[in-house]
């Protein structure tokens, strides 16, 4: 009987699909000379709305349907729209009347006279959470580059872990790669699920079972391994706490890093977490999460678990977690690699440094390799037992006899002392100086097959602050390998930066950003604001400078909610960025 259940269930699935595919198809008929949608995203995020904006290249009209999203097996059926007749290219349209820490999915279709065409996504509104984002390190930090908050350094991950665990009242979803040694941590989840914690343990399927594992299931935990592709790994490494079965937003927490569960990794390896105090945030994992799981229910359906290479993009990406923007992505689904360096190419402005247990993917190095000869500062560690693997980007990134070498030279070095330097992080515009503070940290190796083959996670933080935090790790693994001060390198050859407009900070923001520049060499600056309508509504600078690098800041008290653009124009160089406002 079940099985007919998930059968029925299943082709009902299959039969919205092709009926929501019927209807597309259905809408883009026209004469041809269709218009092209391109950037389809969603910003000025709050817990009742958001604004999706999408481009044309050709004048067209406007029109999204959506619908709560709840689980990844429900049929499309889009309930609520909104219309605009008048043809334009840059399409902005604001949807209000929404429920906080909610996942929609959403469709947009322009059409023209030459016919219509479409795109669609997921977007998620704010939570009532505190956003309250807590920075771990297993090892020593170094809190001399401290911009005001010491970062925690030398930190018990296991006793951290275990308190999370006992304090949670609903629910604990986990992913893991590796869970060995560490009983007490198995005895905290069979404790948790004896009071009545509902628990969900995902975990891969080309290592053998640790005891810790048949444990688990002697105890009547569900776990499920990682069961198509299994050559490759579920390398996830997340926890997510009470966010089912549970109303409180305040309670809702996210756990995750490059840790697994083991005596060297909580201890001895370098390794770092984060946890974050979001409904949002847990939102969108879990639905990332029962992807794998194939069900939304306590229990696994095995046959539609879906791993590697057939999962699919269903999760929304862009977060408002209290003021700070963070965007969740998981491999091989979401092009990680393709969104990570668009995001190194066009954001970094000063720096970028890493600490990274494998670096084997030609894009990144590539990518790097790119900025660097752009003037860009470019320091890192590289984990030792890797940094002798074939194809391993650190010879050529040190500039030795090899094919292909960096010349200059990057700013490199192998850390040196006992254990794995496990981190999978890098830190943008890191220092005192301004520039667009992103951190990235997660599961993410740089490798293929982390790229195209793995489970993986990817968190990416707007915020100094936590940018902070991770450079004062950096900055203990860089002088403990050998570094004396981070980015010099022989520029000799470098091309020098051009003029570059980088993204305001924060993004979204409510009153006032900072809005940072570079100019090669002394130009006449003009730096002004235009509003969504394409009407210039403020000049912030219109004067003659210096070279080298910049700020400016807006405080947007005078102006409505909504999409601004910041247009940088020196030098005959013009380069605009899209900015959003939050009332």
């Amino acid at each position: 009987m079940k099985t007919s259940i998930y059968i029925f269930i299943i082709l009902l699935i299959f039969q919205s699909l092709w009926l929501d595919e019927q209807c597309r198809a259905r809408d883009l008929q026209g004469t041809g000379n269709l218009p092209l949608i391109s950037g389809l995203t969603y910003g000025n995020i709050s817990q009742s709305g958001v604004s999706v904006y999408w481009t044309t290249d050709s004048p067209a009209d406007s029109k999204i349907l959506w619908m709560v999203s709840d689980s990844n097996y429900q049929p499309l059926v889009f309930a609520d729209s909104l219309y605009f007749s008048t043809a334009v290219s840059s399409h902005i349209v604001p949807i209000s009347n929404l429920q906080p820490a909610t996942i929609y999915k959403y469709r947009v279709i322009s059409r023209n006279a030459g016919g219509a065409a479409a795109d669609s996504g997921y977007f998620i509104t704010q939570s009532a959470s505190t956003g309250k984002t807590v920075v771990y390190f297993n090892h020593s930090v170094d809190t001399t580059v401290s911009t005001g908050e010491k970062a925690n350094g030398n930190i018990d991950f296991s006793a951290f872990l275990i308190d999370r665990i006992d304090s949670a009242k609903y629910s604990i979803d986990i992913t893991l790669w590796e869970f060995t040694y560490y009983t007490a941590v198995l005895n905290a989840l069979i404790h948790a699920k004896n009071n009545g914690v509902k628990i969900r343990f995902i975990y891969t399927n080309n290592t053998p079972d640790s005891p810790l594992v048949e444990s688990l299931v002697a105890n009547g935990i569900p776990v499920l391994k990682r069961n198509y592709d299994t050559t490759h790994s579920m390398h996830n490494k997340f926890w997510i706490f009470d966010y089912r079965n549970n109303s409180d937003a305040g309670i809702k927490y996210l756990w995750t890093g490059s840790a697994n569960v083991s005596h060297a990794q909580l201890h001895q390896d370098r390794n770092n977490v984060i946890v974050v105090q979001d409904e949002s945030l847990c939102a969108a994992y879990t639905r990332e999460f029962e992807e794998m799981w194939g069900s939304h229910k306590d229990i696994p359906i095995k046959s539609r678990a879906r791993f590697g290479a057939i999962k699919v993009n269903n999760v929304p990406h862009i977060f408002n977690v209290a003021g700070v923007r963070m965007e969740a992505w998981f491999s091989p689904s979401d092009s990680v690699t393709r969104y990570v360096c668009n995001l190194i190419s066009s954001e970094t402005t000063k720096s970028l440094y890493f600490c990274m247990f494998k670096f084997t993917l030609h894009d990144f190095e590539d990518t790097l390799h790119s900025i660097f000869q752009h003037g860009m500062e470019i320091s890192g560690v590289f984990d030792s037992s890797n940094s002798v693997d074939a194809g391993c980007a650190y010879p050529r990134m040190k500039g030795a006899s090899v094919p292909d070498a960096w010349n200059p030279a990057a700013d490199v070095f192998i850390d040196t002392i006992t254990g794995l330097l496990h981190h999978k992080y890098f830190i943008v515009d890191a220092g005192p100086s301004a520039g667009n503070k992103i951190t990235v940290t997660g599961s993410f190796n740089w490798e293929p097959d982390a790229s195209l083959k793995n489970d993986e996670n990817s968190l990416i933080v707007f915020d100094a602050r936590v940018n902070n935090l991770y450079y004062q790790e950096f900055y203990k693994r860089y002088k403990e390998s050998g570094g004396t001060t981070v980015g010099i390198h022989n520029a000799g050859s470098a091309t020098g930066r051009t003029e570059h407009l980088g993204q305001n900070y924060p993004n979204p923001f409510s009153l006032s950003t900072v809005i940072p520049y570079n100019l090669p060499a002394a130009s006449f600056v003009r730096l002004s604001i235009f509003d969504s309508h394409g009407i210039e509504v403020e000049v912030l600078l219109n004067a003659a400078q210096s070279s080298g690098a910049h700020t400016a800041s807006w405080n947007s008290s005078l102006f409505p909610a909504g999409m601004y653009c910041i247009r940088l124009t020196a030098g005959g160089y013009t380069e605009t960025r899209k900015m959003t406002v939050m009332k």
